[in-house]
């Protein structure tokens, strides 16, 4: 059987500086519901060694189901932490630009699509989401 194991169950990460990270997964449980393996991990207060072990620890326990990191932005120290906690590893995607729309479709995709499926239309909602509204 070639049953594709990246369909099934995925961690999701969020890092993000502040308390950003623990307002978005606060805020998609209250619209959604709880959910299982969605962590919020702050770069507030900790160094960047705590930070890349608090990663690290999540993705020990996720056996060998999928994750994704989601960050707030490229390029900074929430962003190369979250790749030094993740190198090396399989099945694993670091997403930058995380925003609620992104972490909605995660929560309400997971498990119903292959993995790398799931990641294109993470990807693409969070883009179709960003707009001008004009008035």
């Amino acid at each position: 059987m070639n049953e594709d194991k990246h369909s099934g169950r995925t961690a999701g990460i969020v890092v993000t500086h502040g308390k950003l990270a623990d307002e978005l997964v606060r805020t998609a449980e209250l619209i959604i519901g709880a959910q299982e393996e969605l962590y919020a991990v702050s770069g507030a207060d900790l160094c960047d060694e705590h930070v890349i072990d608090r990663i690290r620890g999540i993705i020990s326990r996720r056996g060998n189901a999928n994750a994704i990191v989601f960050i707030d932005y490229f390029g900074g120290s929430c962003c190369i932490n979250s790749v030094r906690a993740v190198e090396g590893e399989k099945g694993i995607k670091v997403i930058s630009g995380v925003n609620l729309p992104v972490l909605l479709a995660f929560a309400t995709k997971r498990g119903t699509m292959p993995f790398e499926e799931m990641v294109d239309h993470i990807i693409r909602r969070g883009r179709e989401s960003v707009k001008v509204i004009d008035l």
